[in-house]
């Protein structure tokens, strides 16, 4: 009977291709899950930038009414859920406090803000002050605060 024994440099070349494709293997995986994660990346980006059209979009049909007053009591509508829930917690937020927190969540900026609610540059800013004490934040604060309260996740 003979024996088959395994030379030390055939050992070596059979531990060196086994090393060889477990790298080969992790390479793979490495490359299909960045594959996958540049997917789910594209999907995120794209649910984004189809919310922001809509929102968008909203927002636009929202402008086009002729009658500002019935508009913004659209957006209170509208929005009305996520109104009271605010409402409950920052119970002195009042109806103008709530419209201009909706336009400003729904990144519309501060001069298409004027326009729409036809107030002066001056009242505007004291009404942000006034939203952002109501709501316990400072008035550099507010837009990001309102973004995350009216935006969808």
């Amino acid at each position: 009977m003979e024996s088959h024994f395994f030379g030390v440099p055939d050992i070596i070349i059979i531990a060196n291709a086994a090393v060889i494709l477990t790298i080969a293997f992790i390479v793979e995986r490495i490359i299909s899950f960045k594959n996958e994660l540049t997917d789910l990346r594209i999907r995120l980006l794209a649910s984004q930038h189809e919310q922001a059209r809509r929102d968008q979009l909203m927002l636009e049909q929202i402008k086009q009414h002729t009658n500002k007053p019935d508009a913004l009591n659209e957006l209170l509508q509208l929005f009305g859920s996520k109104v009271n829930a605010i409402r409950r917690e920052y119970p002195s937020l009042t109806d103008t406090d709530a419209q201009v927190l909706i336009l400003i969540g729904l990144g519309v900026d501060n001069n298409e803000i004027l326009s729409f609610t036809d107030m002066s540059k001056r009242t505007y800013y004291k009404r942000r002050q006034l939203i952002a004490q109501r709501m316990n934040t400072t008035a550099a604060q507010l837009d990001e605060l309102a973004k995350s309260l009216f935006t969808s996740k």
